[in-house]
């Protein structure tokens, strides 16, 4: 029980690990509204990826904690306590998906497979697309003091961002999940979501 618990935790900050080099190295900064960037990446797929075959309490920390490091290295520090929170509920929300209302870890053809994990990541990033910006704007709103339009254009720019991040990160993780699954994933139950239809 130890390994595998050492085999999940390992997995875990392995999965934080190609978040965060897929934030720090391969991100695109766009400029929207009002001069602030948007920052376009598909490190979200790693925590998808976390969250499909780890389950949601390891998928969220997988997110909290690469992107938090990774915005703390690119020196976006006052970012780094909404992305912890934004993570932690995409990661949390992506394995509960996935688990619990698309029993992706039970479907039975690699076409189900494929499909359950893509609509997993779709409906997660949705409530990403809903639940990062609003964290954002009421970060600066009330923490640190931003004027309320400001807060507005960078949650806007947020949400833009994270829509485009949708479909590249979502057809990343199930491609990913599936070659996982196939080739690992079946030898070991590592999900603590798990759950029959």
């Amino acid at each position: 029980m130890r390994d595998h618990s050492i085999l999940k935790m390992t997995l875990a900050a392995m999965f934080a690990a190609l978040a965060l080099i897929c934030f720090s190295f391969f991100r695109i900064e766009i400029p929207l509204g009002g001069g602030l960037p948007a920052k376009i990446y598909v490190g979200s797929a790693f925590i998808m990826l976390s969250a499909f075959i780890l389950g949601s309490r390891y998928g969220g920390l997988t997110g909290a904690v690469g992107l938090t490091i990774g915005d703390l290295l690119a020196g976006y520090t006052t970012s780094a306590p909404p992305t912890f929170i934004a993570k932690l509920i995409f990661g949390l929300a992506c394995g509960f998906i996935a688990h619990r209302l698309l029993h992706l870890s039970y479907t039975q053809t690699k076409k189900s497979m494929y499909t359950h994990a893509f609509i997993a990541g779709l409906l997660a990033s949705a409530v990403n697309i809903i639940t990062e910006p609003w964290i954002r704007w009421a970060f600066k709103v009330y923490i640190l003091g931003f004027p309320e339009p400001i807060a507005w254009i960078s949650a806007l720019n947020c949400a833009v961002a994270m829509a485009v991040n949708t479909i590249p990160s979502s057809l990343l993780a199930a491609l990913l999940y599936g070659l996982a699954r196939t080739k690992i994933v079946n030898n070991f139950d590592l999900s603590d979501n798990r759950s029959r239809p």
